[in-house]
């Protein structure tokens, strides 16, 4: 007689293949590897067949482990938007929200987005990992996170699977951040006319460091960086302190810390926008849609 299989232990299955050993699915789920291993052998009594070749090196899944997961996956997803439908219909305001998200937005707009959703709904309960995007939208996929807040600048597109849905929070442009008095004049700056200065940057695999390199060699000049950091209150010291200027998008620049000066920057334009990604599957729950809404606002 066949067993049914059991929805719990399908997930503990579909973890062990995203974290790559049981070790990792249990910290992810919180059990013991033995309490995983113990559900999993179980799993393979209920299907009837090996779902994972254990070895010394680690475990890998069987093919028929891979085609379970591939199942496992689709009906996680039809859980998902089952339970949204649910929520749709009672209105339910409770529950988790995960977010992941760039270091500038969990500062600019989470932060204000959290406040008010705790004063308006006590019983949702939201934490923020702040991550690059490429990390945020794999946790996304993986169901980890619920939103996943990236940035995306010009000359540096993000791939975003088309199954993922994208609300837009807003687009602000880059400024030049320079030690007080350092550049000449109170206008718009160029590139073109920092071709000679020191820079302090993001390092070239982030986005911004990548858009402000690519922009610089599209004006003909390398730029000359001196300090290379992604702590943006780091960056902004050091910019403070004459090691060199900066070109950052405006809602990055950490300006209550050191002082510095802002300046436009007039040609190239460049600019930054900030999206919030749902899974499909999620986007209708209602406390997915309250917290986009208030991250809306919080940009607005």
């Amino acid at each position: 007689m066949n067993t049914a299989l059991d929805v719990g232990r399908l997930r503990l299955l579909r973890e062990v293949d995203l974290r790559g050993s049981i070790a990792g699915a249990a910290r992810e789920v919180g059990l013991t590897p033995s309490a995983v291993s113990q559900q999993l052998a179980i799993l393979e009594r209920e299907a009837g067949t090996p779902l994972l070749d254990r070895s010394p090196r680690g475990v890998l899944l069987t093919g028929a482990g891979q085609a379970l997961v591939a199942r496992a996956r689709s009906i996680l997803e039809l859980l998902e938007e089952a339970r949204a439908d649910l929520d749709r219909l009672t209105g339910e305001l409770s529950g988790h929200v995960r977010i992941g998200t760039v270091a500038s937005a969990a500062a600019a707009l989470v932060s204000k987005a959290a406040l008010r959703l705790a004063a308006e709904h006590a019983a949702l309960e939201l934490s923020v990992t702040v991550t690059e995007p490429a990390r945020s939208i794999d946790q996304l996929l993986n169901g980890d996170v619920d939103i996943a807040i990236v940035d995306v600048y010009d000359g540096v597109p993000v791939p975003v699977p088309d199954y993922l849905l994208s609300t837009d929070l807003c687009t602000e442009p880059l400024v030049v951040v320079s030690a007080v008095g350092a550049l000449p004049g109170r206008g718009a700056l160029t590139l073109a006319e920092l071709a000679g200065a020191g820079w302090v940057m993001p390092p070239l695999d982030a986005a911004c460091g990548q858009a402000v390199r690519f922009a610089c060699r599209a004006e003909g000049f390398e730029p000359q960086v001196r300090w290379e950091t992604d702590d943006m209150l780091l960056l902004v010291r050091a910019v403070a302190a004459g090691h060199g200027i900066a070109v950052l998008p405006r809602l990055a620049v950490a300006d209550n810390v050191a002082e510095i000066e802002i300046r436009p920057l007039a040609e190239p334009s460049m600019s930054r926008r900030l999206l919030a990604l749902t899974r499909s599957s999620s986007q209708d729950r209602p406390i997915i849609r309250a917290a986009l809404d208030e991250l809306v606002k919080a940009a607005g």
